[in-house]
C-alpha cells in the first residue's frame, strides 16, 4: 500500500516561546482538500536511564502541573542549540540527578504525540555512572524541584507493567532496556 504524503503549502509561527513554537500550516491532503494544522514545533529531547553498580535505575520524582500529580520518570530535557543530542543527554542527566556518565548507549527514538508535537525523544542507557551534585534550575529559566529515586531494575519493570510509571516515554524506555539486555545487545 502506497500512502501519499500531505503537502505543506504555507507555514507560519503563531507564537514563539523559549522551548517551542506554536505553528500553523496550510496543508493539502492527497484528495486535494486543504486544511489548517496547528501544532507545537520543538527541538529534540534526550532521556537517560542511568544504572548504578548495584543495578538500580536513577529515576526522578517531580510535580507535573498539567496532570496535577507527582510522577516518577527518567531525567530528560531539551537539547540546547550548540549541543549534540548526546551532550544534551549527559548535561540533563547530571543537572537533574547529580550523576555523570562517560558514555551512552542509544536505546531508541520515539515521538511523544505526533499529532500535536514534532519533538523526537532520544533514549539512552548509561552504566558506570558517578555521583556528583544535582544542579537544578531554580532561576529565571525555570523551576525544578526534583527528588532522585533509585529503583531496582526488576521493580521498575513491575512499576511500568502496573501503570505506576505513567510517563509513557519512561515506561517505553524500561521495556527497551529490558529487551536489549535479554537479547544481550547490552552487557552489564
Amino acid at each position: 500500500m502506497n500512502i501519499k504524503k500531505w503537502e505543506c503549502l504555507k507555514s507560519e509561527v503563531i507564537n514563539d516561546f523559549k522551548h517551542f513554537k506554536v505553528k500553523k500550516d496550510l496543508i493539502e491532503l492527497p484528495n486535494g482538500e486543504r486544511r489548517e494544522w496547528v501544532y507545537l514545533a520543538s527541538p529534540d529531547s534526550a532521556m537517560v536511564l542511568g544504572m548504578t553498580e548495584d543495578k538500580k535505575l536513577v529515576m526522578i520524582q517531580q510535580y507535573r502541573y498539567l496532570v496535577g500529580d507527582t510522577v516518577i520518570e527518567f531525567p530528560a530535557g531539551y537539547n540546547q542549540e550548540a549541543e549534540t543530542i548526546e551532550e544534551g543527554a549527559k548535561r540533563e542527566f547530571e543537572e537533574e540527578t547529580g550523576y555523570t556518565c562517560d558514555s551512552l548507549i542509544k536505546l531508541g527514538v520515539f515521538y511523544e504525540t505526533y499529532g500535536q508535537l514534532n519533538r523526537k525523544i532520544h533514549i539512552f542507557f548509561a552504566k558506570n555512572i558517578v555521583k556528583t551534585k544535582q544542579n537544578l534550575d531554580q532561576g529565571k529559566d525555570g523551576y525544578e524541584d526534583i527528588k532522585v529515586v533509585l529503583v531496582d531494575f526488576d521493580d521498575a519493570i513491575n512499576m511500568a507493567l502496573e501503570n505506576k510509571i505513567v510517563a509513557a516515554g519512561s515506561a517505553l524506555a524500561i521495556f527497551l532496556l529490558k529487551e536489549k539486555l535479554e537479547k544481550k545487545n547490552i552487557e552489564l
